[in-house]
């Protein structure tokens, strides 16, 4: 069993029939069954803010919310020691010229290395770029 990560753009894609993404999530969702899966309080509010805005579906928020408390750890980012600092430290490496990845996706780095995460599943491209993680290729 292995400690996953996942990011926001996974879960969305995953309750999201609509999402271009959906039935790749769909082939994927078996890994949350079979390991021990990882969400941020930041990665939490981000999943419940975009599909209310996406959907406006208040069941659908309910069932995301219930599914999220059921089958994932939901980490207390705060509990890092200077969390903040060292997530901005990481944002100023990856966006030093221009925009590439969000706060929320830096933090992710913060967090696997904190929680040794053995890979983090996102649908995002700019998990691409970080050095730092073992990024799980969906295709």
């Amino acid at each position: 069993m292995s400690k996953i990560f996942v990011d926001t753009s996974f879960i969305i894609s995953l309750f999201r029939k609509n999402d271009s993404n959906h039935q790749l999530t769909k082939k994927y969702a078996y890994l949350i069954d079979k390991n021990e899966c990882y969400i941020s309080n930041a990665i939490l509010i981000e999943i419940i803010t975009v599909l209310m805005k996406r959907t406006k579906n208040t069941q659908l928020i309910e069932t995301v919310y219930s599914y999220l408390n059921d089958n994932f750890f939901i980490f207390n980012e705060y509990d890092i020691e200077d969390y903040n600092d060292k997530v901005f430290k990481i944002f100023k490496k990856y966006n030093q010229n221009t925009f590439k990845v969000s706060y929320v996706d830096c933090s992710s780095i913060i967090i696997s290395d904190y929680l040794n995460i053995d890979a983090v599943l996102s649908l995002d491209k700019g998990f691409k770029l970080f050095s730092e993680i073992n990024l799980f290729e969906l295709s």
